[in-house]
């Protein structure tokens, strides 16, 4: 089961879920829910987990995204395996892989 790490734009996010003028609890849920489920398998047929060839903001890393929802106004988790930043690049993972989730939002 790998390590989650979120990067700021990806907590950010959470925090704009929980409160403030734009909180949805039931998209808080169905975003919480989606990142348990990717952090117990990224392959989870839920998740319908796939490449994405190009993710705005990380052109040089290999991207992966995950659906939270469907329909209108969908939005999805956007991945990639291994650290994302440089305060996790030194860690030592003797607890397995880890995972980055870059961005939550709409789907792009």
């Amino acid at each position: 089961m790998p390590t989650l790490h979120l990067t700021d734009a990806a907590t950010r996010t959470l925090r704009h879920l929980e409160h403030g003028r734009r909180a949805d609890p039931a998209r808080l849920r169905r975003v919480r829910r989606a990142l348990e489920r990717l952090a117990a398998d990224p392959r989870h047929p839920g998740l319908r987990s796939h490449r994405y060839p190009a993710l705005p903001g990380h052109p040089r890393q290999r991207a992966w995204t995950s659906y939270v929802d469907q329909g209108a106004g969908a939005w999805r988790l956007h991945w990639t395996w291994g650290p994302a930043d440089t305060d996790l690049a030194g860690r030592d993972h003797e607890d397995g892989p880890v995972l980055t989730v870059l961005l939550i939002g709409p789907h792009l």
